[in-house]
């Protein structure tokens, strides 16, 4: 072998040419290149499949071995490229080491060589992005603002904007708060895309965009200083100048965290969900709130407690008030359990209870009902008050029992009972002008072992016999 048969040392041969084919049967990335000079553009003499497969060179931030790096290379048929032989004597080892953007004047003939043999590139309506012939194959996104803006993938962002997203407002309780206010709605909008106007200037911003649509921005515009990856659906995180990201998710968001998870907000969150939202938490839940917690359900709320199988409680603690405002119906109930096992209630009250009831007030207990007061016990009504009791009512008072009638005071016994005053002063007084005691019934009697004082007694129904010796409007028993 001749020591100059080497790449380098028997000169290099350089060739500009157009990829024709990119789909390598051994994967290592190589496409297949027409070169000017060297290849007929008669697809007949010298057709797709017998040109020469040429390597193509990467960057030194590509390790370009075992997987690693940015594999394989970028280039489309239709791409114009440069390189050398690494045989310079045979020209059969072409070696690319990068590709001409330009002007294309023309969409692809596809019966020519130095063409794209599919007829996709160069073309005038299948891009993505709105590119067409006779204009710079730099991405409009990196050519400006006025060039960007004509960019589909822009435009489609700013068509499906989010606008107007509603904030939550707190409740309004007046009935039951002083200090309780009607909140204004807030909302707010996602950020405009690229952030600024100064963003995206030519030859600051660099692109990277792919054959589906697929774009990745790093943009150096001073004062427009910008991250923007984005999927051809329309999903993107963008960071903008100011520190700004904005991610959208057009579909649906999957977030899997293996480990913990940190989060630390200096300023207000706002978190509007148009759907269901649903949190299952298999541990604790620990919920601390430095200043008020408002909560507003537009519907129906439904809290258990114990829902697993060893139950739970719920203990509050309140040092402040509590007010509450039901329009309708409370239903509740206290040891009513599964197992039918009685609990207690026990409520203990260090003021003032007061209580109003629009309608009826009904208690009913199984047991014994007790009504203790350390002080006075009133009861008003203004129809009837009705106490009525099964066995035996006893009422009982530590100095006088006052029993007083706007008409008449009946006492009645349905069964033969007695009326029994027991005392060493007991007496009946009638203070009125025409107090009277009735006795009516064939057995009516009035027994006393001691003197009786009266200005008339009208007895019906029996005699009296005058003993000498009474004192004057004093009468003997009666005869019969």
């Amino acid at each position: 072998m001749n020591e100059n048969y080497f790449m380098g040392l028997d000169g290099f041969v350089w060739f500009t040419g157009v990829v024709e084919n990119r789909n390598d049967p051994a994967q290592l990335g190589r496409v297949q290149v027409r070169c000017l000079g060297f290849h007929t553009e008669n697809l007949n003499n010298i057709p797709t499949e017998d040109l020469p497969w040429a390597h193509v060179m990467h960057p030194v931030t590509d390790p370009s071995m075992q997987g690693m790096g940015n594999t394989p290379s970028f280039l489309t048929e239709g791409s114009w490229v440069i390189g050398f032989f690494r045989d310079a004597n045979e020209r059969q080892q072409p070696l690319i080491i990068g590709s001409l953007p330009g002007v294309p004047q023309s969409e692809s003939d596809i019966t020519k060589g130095f063409n794209d043999p599919e007829g996709e590139y160069p073309s005038q309506s299948i891009m993505h992005s709105g590119h067409g012939l006779n204009e710079s194959d730099v991405s409009r996104l990196a050519r400006g603002k006025k060039d960007a803006e004509t960019h589909k993938s822009l435009i489609n962002r700013r068509e499906i904007q989010f606008k107007n997203i509603p904030t939550a407002t707190k409740p309004h309780v007046s009935t039951v708060s002083t200090t309780s206010k009607v909140e204004t709605a807030g909302s707010f909008d996602e950020p405009n895309p690229r952030g600024t106007t100064t963003t995206g200037v030519y030859p600051f911003n660099h692109v990277h965009e792919s054959e589906s649509g697929h774009i990745k921005e790093v943009d150096d515009t001073p004062e427009g200083e910008r991250l923007n990856t984005q999927h051809t659906s329309g999903t993107y995180e963008e960071i903008i100048a100011d520190g700004t990201k904005t991610v959208k998710v057009v579909g649906d968001n999957y977030e899997l965290i293996a480990g913990k998870s940190n989060i630390y907000v200096r300023g207000d969150i706002n978190l509007t969900c148009s759907g269901t939202k649903r949190e299952l938490i298999e541990g604790d839940y620990i919920l601390e709130v430095g200043g008020n917690f408002t909560r507003k359900v537009g519907a129906s709320e439904q809290v258990k407690i114990g829902a697993g199988e060893t139950g739970g409680n719920l203990e509050e603690e309140i040092k402040g008030n509590h007010g509450f405002n039901i329009t309708n119906s409370v239903l509740g109930a206290i040891g009513s359990t599964e197992s039918g096992t009685a609990k207690d209630c026990d409520i203990t009250i260090g003021g003032k209870e007061t209580r109003t009831i629009g309608g009826t007030y009904d208690i009913t207990t199984a047991d014994s009902y007790t009504l203790t007061s350390s002080k006075d016990i009133g009861l008003l009504s203004f129809n009837n008050i009705t106490a009525f009791s099964v066995a035996s009512t006893s009422i009982s008072s530590g100095t006088t029992l006052t029993l007083k009638a706007a008409t008449n005071l009946d006492i009645k016994s349905e069964a033969v009972g007695t009326m029994t005053f027991i005392g060493d002063s007991s007496a009946i007084s009638f203070t009125g002008s025409s107090g009277s005691i009735n006795l009516s019934g064939s057995g009516s009697t009035i027994t006393t072992t001691q003197e009786v004082t009266a200005n008339t007694i009208a007895l019906t129904t029996h005699t009296h016999t005058d003993t000498e010796g009474l004192a004057a409007n004093i009468t003997s028993a009666p005869n019969a």
